[in-house]
């Protein structure tokens, strides 16, 4: 379920990021891979439109990997 969930997360980043290639789980979406910052409101709102969730702005911004945003949806979903 975790990894599925991953998969998720990573394609929504890819898609609402602009990003290709390959984006590793624990490397910071910013600073490493490149999203520009501009682009976290529209993976947050793609994000909580595709759990429907609703999802803290502030342990959003805290969420810098994809590892942390897994986590972080899966908490709030409750599994």
């Amino acid at each position: 379920m975790q990894q599925n969930l991953q998969h998720e997360i990573v394609a929504v980043i890819r898609d609402v990021g602009n990003l290709n290639g390959d984006i590793p789980p624990e490397k910071d979406l910013y600073a490493e891979l490149g999203v520009e910052s501009v682009n976290s409101i529209h993976i947050l709102l793609a994000l909580e439109e595709k759990f429907a969730i609703s999802i803290d702005d502030t342990l959003f911004v805290q969420a810098r990997t994809v590892n942390k945003l897994t986590d972080l949806v899966r908490d709030i979903r409750g599994n």
